[in-house]
């Protein structure tokens, strides 16, 4: 029963990565100079949006 419950310190680290990831694509945004569509995207999609944000940069930045 122990296994599954969550203590402070896993919402803690989630909540940094939560925070690091959107500052991470923010900053791609406004780097990029970027219009509205992105950061609804943020908004819309907490998970997904900075994840292809970020990827979507790098990818463009490989190419």
């Amino acid at each position: 029963m122990n296994i599954l419950s969550i203590n402070a310190f896993q919402i803690l680290t989630v909540t940094i990565f939560f925070a690091v990831l959107y500052a991470a694509a923010i900053a791609v945004l406004f780097k990029n100079r970027s219009g509205i569509l992105p950061y609804l995207a943020l908004i819309l999609f907490p998970l997904i949006g900075p994840l292809g944000i970020i990827v979507g940069n790098y990818t463009k930045k490989i190419k």
